[in-house]
């Protein structure tokens, strides 16, 4: 396929079948907003790219709870793009992966330079991406279950470092 063909050839249930590729501005919002939490700055001598999730992971557990509100906006807007729903998953699994180890001190602020769940989802985005269309309730539903498991996850997070602080706190 040349880099002006502006369809992906896919086989589904049998079927072979060309996908309009989704291509310019409509997904450059999203692409921004990856670039920003995990690809702003290089570090020179090392090659290393780092963004806003490592820097505002440096503050426990609320930097990685607020960057990983930014990925759950990323996962609800793969629902337009008629996203296969194991896709939607993988992502939800990346941010979720992204966001237990980031509230674990020490340890979350080193995987922050390695783990780039927005990065690692934007591509599958753009790689599984088809026509922008009007999702189905159904659709709605699976992703919004998704969303409420992440949320869950991060409130959970929360509540064990609480819970965790206030331990620390009656020790001393």
């Amino acid at each position: 396929m040349n880099d002006l063909d502006s369809s992906i050839e896919t086989r589904e249930k049998g079927f072979d079948r060309k996908v309009k590729r989704v291509e310019g501005a409509e997904l450059e919002h999203l692409e921004r907003m990856a670039r920003w939490l995990d690809d702003l700055i290089r570090i020179p001598f090392l090659n290393i790219r780092i963004g806003l999730d490592p820097i505002l992971g440096a503050v426990p557990w609320l930097g990685d709870t607020a960057t990983a509100v930014f990925s759950i906006y990323l996962i609800g807007s793969a629902i337009f793009y008629s996203v296969p729903k194991i896709i939607i998953l993988r992502m939800a699994v990346n941010v979720g992966l992204d966001y237990l180890l980031g509230i674990i001190p020490f340890v979350g602020d080193a995987t922050d330079f390695f783990i780039k769940s927005n990065r690692w989802n934007m591509n599958l985005l753009r790689r599984y991406a088809r026509e922008r269309r009007k999702p189905g309730l159904s659709e709605y539903f699976f992703v919004g279950g998704v969303i409420a498991a992440l949320v869950l996850l991060i409130v959970g997070g929360v509540a064990l470092v609480l819970y965790s602080l206030k331990t620390v706190g009656n020790l001393w």
